[in-house]
């Protein structure tokens, strides 16, 4: 919806590289293009931001830029948590590109997997809370991830005009949510249970994350490299790169003969036209697996990569 309010077809929002696949979803179906935000271990490349920001002003573009999107906590699909200071940086740099585009630059901090952290203790504070910055960042967030999957409600922290016409959208999409499901959080939150089974994920996806970690170590060749996650409920892993992972390649296909599915890495990509998109990389997620399945699920992948290295 924040997408629709602000974006008119042909504009352009810049996403990390790699990104959620399905919000790339949402800009092909709104006939929109994306720019690619290389990624570090802490979050955005933000030389990368800069260079890519100078481009699109160097070639007239930079008017259509609209916001930039980021998975900012335990992201889908690489597990990087982007830091609090690369987000006081990242608002920094869309401000000083504002002139030339002649209009407002937002930062959409989609914090699905906020709560998601294995250590309860380590939790790095949202855009929201950048000084000066409440009037630029739009907070998405959810109920669904971190308690109940099938209670479908999310919640947004919306600066004006934005809210107002994010509002009205909302009213056209669905005349409002379920009041039943905003009853039944309104009542887990005021009670305590929210926060009870919050504790409980935490402690069981660090746990499942402990398992499949053991079974990568045990079962993946040594030329993969693969980053080990804070919270949330992914792994991310690299193959050479000159062995693709890919819908069409031998890896993927040979995956699913042996019952195997992981998230392709080139689906997570933007068709930007700045970079070739990689196609050596894979998400493997541990969330709806029962532990006996994953290490027989990271057993039978590790054969495959082992077979095909």
């Amino acid at each position: 919806m924040t997408t629709e309010a602000l974006c008119d077809e042909g504009d352009i929002v810049l996403v990390e590289d790699p990104t959620y696949f399905v919000y790339l979803g949402i800009l092909q179906s709104r006939g929109l293009r994306a720019r690619g935000v290389r990624l570090e271990r802490d979050g955005l490349d933000l030389a990368h931001l800069e260079s890519v920001l100078q481009s699109l002003k160097r070639s007239g573009e930079l008017r259509r830029v609209k916001m930039i999107y980021l998975v900012s906590y335990f992201q889908n699909p690489t597990g990087v948590t982007t830091s609090f200071v690369k987000k006081v940086e990242a608002l920094k740099l869309l401000k000083r590109f504002e002139r030339a585009a002649g209009h407002p630059i937002y930062l959409l901090e989609d914090a699905a997997y906020r709560e998601l952290r294995f250590d309860p203790a380590a939790a790095e504070k949202s855009a929201l809370a950048v000084p000066g910055a409440a009037d630029r960042v739009i907070y998405a967030g959810t109920f669904t991830k971190p308690f109940a999957t099938g209670a479908r409600v999310g919640y947004g922290v919306l600066p004006e005009p934005v809210f107002t016409a994010v509002k009205h959208i909302k009213g056209n999409h669905d005349f409002g949510t379920a009041n039943l499901l905003q009853q039944l959080f309104v009542r887990a939150l005021a009670s305590g249970i929210y926060e009870q089974q919050v504790a409980r994920l935490q402690k069981r996806y660090a746990h499942k994350a402990r398992v499949m970690k053991l079974a990568i170590q045990k079962h993946f060749p040594p030329t993969v490299e693969w980053w080990e996650p804070e919270g949330g409920m992914y792994f991310w892993a690299r193959l050479p790169r000159n062995v693709p992972t890919g819908v069409k390649s031998k890896v993927f296909s040979t995956a699913l003969k042996s019952d195997v599915l992981y998230v392709p890495g080139e689906i997570c990509y933007a068709d930007d036209p700045a970079r070739r998109k990689p196609n050596h990389e894979m998400r493997i997620s541990f969330g709806n697996a029962s532990e006996q399945d994953i290490r027989e699920g990271i057993k039978r992948l590790g054969k495959v990569l082992r077979k095909i290295l």
